[in-house]
């Protein structure tokens, strides 16, 4: 059973790996934002790292849930534990998976970010939480 929690210091390595594992994941560089994980007991399954950017307003800073894991409602169940407030993302363009879920969530479409992405250079999709 996948139990959601508050991640802490001692989940940075195991984000890490989800990071080495998940090439499609932005590089997030673990550090002092707030972050869910998703513990499946034996590992770490998913995690979902966010900050406040004003006091009613959320950014996702990265998502990503380990390849053995997807599929099985883990990035929605994390989506799901963020706080009340309007959220924010960007996502490359061509993650239309990733796209798939956020819209599936309730994320809508508000706007696009030319040249966002590097390695390969892309645009990111901006998404808005509708509420």
């Amino acid at each position: 059973m996948i139990q959601l929690r508050q991640g802490t210091v001692a989940d940075l390595k195991a984000v890490q790996c989800i990071l080495d594992q998940v090439p499609e994941a932005a590089q997030w560089v673990p550090d002092a934002n707030e972050f869910f994980v998703a513990d499946a007991g034996i590992a770490i399954a998913g995690f979902l790292v966010w900050r406040h950017t004003a006091p009613d307003e959320i950014e996702i800073l990265n998502l990503a849930v380990t390849h053995e894991f997807r599929r099985q409602g883990v990035a929605k169940a994390l989506l799901a534990r963020l706080p009340k407030a309007d959220v924010f993302l960007e996502v490359r363009a061509g993650n239309l998976a990733a796209r798939g879920l956020y819209q599936a969530a309730g994320f809508g479409e508000v706007g696009v970010r030319p040249g966002y992405y590097q390695n390969p250079a892309e645009e990111a999709i901006v998404m808005r939480l509708q509420s």
